[in-house]
């Protein structure tokens, strides 16, 4: 069994929060010190430069490869669009021989039936009669009446050679009239033609002023043009003058040289301007690593201080429990003395006890006799 029991101080309280908060500060500067995607000084360019051309290298492979499936998958297409194209082709013949077929073959009137269905089958008839002596005719044909056209024919032909002769007619003056008509339009076109070349002649003058006119403004533009550009030249051999002055005062900057006293805060002496200090002078840097070494042979010296402490503290603990460890011993040696003291004692009250209660049971113990008896019954209450 061990005991702990910590007497702590306010100083040792305060000595143990800085040291706690000093090892905190150092952890967290070690993960951002060896933390390669976090830090932003010490890079490794060649690492980078190589992922940067493993990374160009995947693309450019992923590019080609793209472009041969964009390829192969054209070359697809234009073999399924051939393939197509040949399919309609061959259907289109197969449909040009059935219609083919179907027009030399299966006309309708090539069928059985189609003297029944034909609509010329009147057209094509023979006339009941041709004329009055047709053979054709009986006693009973009942086919020449009076008042009969039997000379319509005849007189249908010389009516279409009358119209004939009259549509002739109607094309002849037809004719002297375009005749006529053209030559109206030939004199206007000639009147047109004058007026056509006296507006081009005045056009031809107009475009003339014109052009004279374009010139003068060519000639004005070519003039600005080359002020303009002259502007420019003496602008830009201003600006390139004023870079270089820029170039130069940067270069020459506190900042570009890095002069330590200009990172000093004017206000503390002991604070430096953050986004101007460069890093540490070597003289500062000798301090900084002196005082390193001292806070680390003060957190040794602490270090050692403790465990003695934690030893002292454990060797107290073992002494203290040590101790109560033989309290409790004697303590149960002499509950147990008082024990057998009890028990002595109460064996010999119960002897006692015993004695009593036999003495007892003798003297109230007696024999009932006659006397006792006769007492009762000697009156009538």
């Amino acid at each position: 069994m061990t005991l702990k029991i910590g007497i702590c101080t306010k100083q040792d309280l305060d000595d143990a929060m800085k040291l706690q908060k000093r090892e905190q500060y150092e952890d967290e500067r070690k993960r951002r010190i060896f933390n390669a995607k976090q830090r932003l000084y010490g890079l490794d360019l060649e690492t980078l430069d190589k992922q940067i051309l493993e990374k160009k290298k995947q693309r450019t492979a992923q590019e080609e490869c793209d472009k041969k499936f964009e390829e192969q998958e054209q070359l697809q297409k234009r073999l399924i669009s051939a393939q197509e194209k040949e399919l309609e082709k061959k259907q289109r013949m197969v449909d040009s021989d059935l219609n083919y077929y179907r027009c030399r073959y299966q006309r309708k009137e090539q069928r059985r039936e189609f003297d029944l269905n034909d609509p010329d089958f009147l057209k094509k008839a023979r006339p009941t009669r041709v004329a009055d002596n047709d053979i054709a005719l009986g006693v009973s044909s009942a086919q020449i009446f009076q008042g009969e056209d039997l000379y319509n024919t005849e007189r249908k032909v010389r009516q279409r050679e009358q119209q004939r002769a009259w549509l002739d007619q109607q094309v002849q003056e037809r004719k002297r009239a375009e005749e006529a008509r053209k030559q109206a339009d030939n004199l206007l076109m000639e009147n047109v033609g004058c007026r056509d070349q006296h507006l081009q002649e005045m056009a031809k003058s107009d475009h003339q002023m014109r052009n004279q006119v374009i010139q003068r403004v060519r000639q004005f533009n070519i003039n600005m043009a080359k002020q303009k550009q002259m502007d420019r030249e003496r602008e830009k051999r201003e600006k390139y003058e004023d870079d270089m002055a820029e170039i130069y005062n940067m270069l020459s900057s506190d900042m570009l040289t890095e002069n330590p006293d200009v990172a000093q805060s004017r206000t503390d002496p002991n604070k430096k301007i953050a986004f101007m200090y460069r890093g540490m002078t070597p003289e500062e840097l000798r301090v900084f690593r002196l005082g390193q070494e001292q806070q680390l042979r003060l957190a040794t010296q602490r270090k050692t201080e403790a465990q003695m402490m934690d030893k002292q503290w454990e060797q107290y603990a073992i002494n203290m429990d040590r101790t109560l460890v033989l309290h409790q011993i004697e303590d149960d040696r002499r509950r147990k003395a008082e024990f057998d003291e009890l028990m002595r004692a109460n064996s010999k009250l119960a002897v006692e006890q015993d004695k009593q209660r036999k003495e007892a049971l003798v003297a109230l113990s007696n024999a009932v006799s006659d006397d006792f008896y006769d007492q009762f019954n000697k009156n009538s209450r």
